[in-house]
């Protein structure tokens, strides 16, 4: 007979044993219903395992739970990345002095116009990649006559002080323009045009008749109807809203100083936290005046400023060198021609001098050594990007065979000089001998000078020679351009966003302060241009300017020579998408909202 001992133990194996069988039935339940643990099975898979395989299976735990942590840190670090946020300040310096930061006269000034910018919007605005696109409007409507433009401005458009932006602002506005009494350069743009509101959003211009062109002019600012219309406007250019403006574009004045002279040394404006759009990232934008390009440049080297409204092309390699600054040359469209004056000297009455000295300039050398590739090579009115631009168009740079058209002509080369006589028809008994020359007048600038020395010695390769004359920018137009007193003209011409080369070649465009400055007379062209900029359909319009050109090349009356860039510098601490062409200097703002230099972390 077993002792109490023995029973005992035996009695407590048959208990261990017991609750070991219990365990397993119910881990082998598992098999049984073919589903998941349940937490009160997972509970009991200690008391069947070894010592070996419970510390098997705590260190596969530990090494699955290192190995999640591993793997989580890694994505975070991999998908880690910065993006914009609010803050941060940029100072840039601009040449001249703010005056009317109002949209009626802002146009008359690069520094007005570039503040008006960032602080007026209007229905319409400029992108580089769309073209023209609704801005305090959400939407536009043109009839089918292209007589009636229709915008519906955004409930959410607000001004900066808080007064939303309503269809009687737009009206006042327009008024205001069309008023002589506010003397508003803008006028003619909308003359011969109605303004309706047709409700409290909604606002209507009606033409006389259609102008492609039109939608351009609807970039103008909206002034608040309620702040201006207690203004007089003989009194409007003296208004304290001049330079303390209120608007609805993306930024707001906040402060300005003066010096003892009383005149404006620095302007800054503040982030519109209520923009209808997405507002800026960059918080707040001073601005600094200086008295010219040069004093701008030294201010931008010792860090006086961050950034500069305005690079000239002298200036480009020194700023380039800056390496706390980013020279952006976006193009621009401006065109520098040359024009003959057919009505001061009879040689140029012959299409032959002409044709040879379209082939005798080497555009693409004049670019390389004057602008460094700075600009680009063109050769008909109508730019890259615009409606017909030709790639395909081109003067071939040919000085034999201009050689061989002059001397065929009879212009022939005198042994003496080496230049060219003129025909026998030109020449005179009182004055025998006399060569083909001419007078090139330009503006007097260090890139000007440079371009007309090089047309210069381009026609001096076949025989023409050139006289230069220089003249300052401020008398161009009084004693050039108006009286039309040139034989040859190398000017830069600045078109608009629209392509419209009636003011440039229409005939009734020769006289006064019409742009036909050579006094080209074709009636087909008339025709066309006439037609043209009434048609609002752009296949159809882009045909009749392919026939223009077509026609203008035949005749030269023009030397196309390059588009120019504008350049200008940014601090490398401002984050931006960049921007390739501009319309005016102050559009390399169309995309400030996007512009940044404080950021913060997110995941990807």
């Amino acid at each position: 007979m077993p002792d109490i001992r023995t029973l005992f133990k035996r009695k407590r194996k048959d208990v261990k044993s017991k609750a070991h069988d219990l365990t397993m039935r119910q881990v082998f339940a598992v098999r049984k219903t073919k589903s998941f643990p349940s937490w009160k099975q997972w509970k009991q898979l200690p008391n069947v395992l070894s010592q070996s395989e419970r510390r098997t299976v705590s260190g596969a735990i530990g090494l699955i739970m290192v190995c999640a942590l591993v793997f989580g840190v890694s994505y975070v670090v991999g998908h880690r990345i910065n993006i914009p946020a609010v803050g941060g300040e940029y100072t840039e310096g601009l040449v001249g002095e703010p005056q009317f930061i109002n949209p009626l006269y802002a146009i008359q000034s690069d520094v007005d116009q570039d503040l008006a910018s960032l602080i007026y919007s209007g229905l319409m605005r400029w992108d580089a990649q769309d073209g023209f696109v609704p801005d305090l409007a959400e939407s536009l409507t043109i009839n089918e006559d292209g007589t009636v433009y229709t915008l519906k401005i955004r409930d959410t458009a607000k001004f900066h002080n808080g007064e939303d932006v309503r269809a009687r602002d737009v009206v006042f506005t327009i008024n205001a323009i069309q008023n002589s009494s506010y003397r508003s350069p803008l006028a003619d743009q909308f003359y011969q045009v109605s303004v309706v509101q047709e409700d409290d959003k909604t606002v209507s211009f009606i033409l006389e008749k259609a102008f492609a062109p039109f939608v351009q002019y609807l970039t103008v600012g909206i002034l608040p109807a309620g702040l201006w219309a207690e203004i007089l406007p003989q009194n409007a250019p003296l208004a304290a809203l001049n330079v303390q403006p209120i608007g609805s574009g993306p930024y707001e004045f906040a402060e300005f100083a003066k010096d003892k002279k009383g005149s404006i040394r620095s302007y800054t404006l503040k982030r519109n936290d209520d923009y209808y759009r997405d507002a800026p990232y960059i918080e707040t934008l001073t601005f600094k005046f200086y008295p010219d390009a040069m004093a701008l440049t030294e201010a931008l080297s010792n860090k006086n400023v961050e950034g500069a409204s305005v690079v000239g092309y002298e200036a480009r390699e020194e700023v380039t060198s800056n390496r706390n600054v980013e020279l952006l040359e976006p193009s621009l469209p401006r065109e520098t021609v040359l024009y003959f004056n057919q009505n001061l000297n009879e040689p140029l009455k012959d299409i032959i001098v002409r044709q040879a000295i379209q082939k005798a300039i080497d555009k693409t050398s004049l670019v390389t050594t004057v602008y460094a590739n700075s600009a680009q090579v063109i050769h008909a009115p109508i730019l890259p990007g615009m409606i017909e631009y030709d790639e395909t168009r081109m003067d071939v740079y040919d000085p034999p065979a201009a050689n061989t058209l002059l001397t065929e002509a009879g212009y022939t080369l005198s042994e003496e000089t080496g230049m060219r006589l003129l025909k026998p028809s030109l020449q005179s008994e009182e004055e025998p001998g006399k060569t083909l020359h001419f007078t090139l007048t330009s503006p007097d600038s260090a890139d000007m000078r440079l371009v007309a020395e090089k047309i210069q010695s381009d026609l001096g390769v076949i025989g023409i020679e050139l006289t230069l004359n220089f003249v300052s920018s401020e008398l161009m137009s009084t004693d050039v351009i108006a009286p039309r007193n040139f034989e040859l003209l190398l000017a830069p011409i600045m078109l608009e966003a629209d392509p419209d080369p009636y003011p440039f070649w229409h005939s009734t465009q020769t006289k006064g302060s019409g742009l036909n400055l050579t006094g080209y007379s074709n009636t087909d062209v008339d025709t066309l241009l006439e037609e043209a900029r009434t048609l609002t359909d752009a296949t159809a319009r882009a045909e009749k300017y392919k026939q223009f050109q077509e026609l203008l090349a035949k005749d030269v009356p023009a030397v196309y020579l390059y588009q120019s860039t504008y350049g200008y510098a940014l601090p490398k601490k401002v984050q931006h998408p960049g921007i390739e062409s501009i319309i005016l200097p102050s559009d390399r703002f169309a995309d400030i909202t996007l512009w940044y230099i404080k950021t913060k972390k997110a995941l990807r």
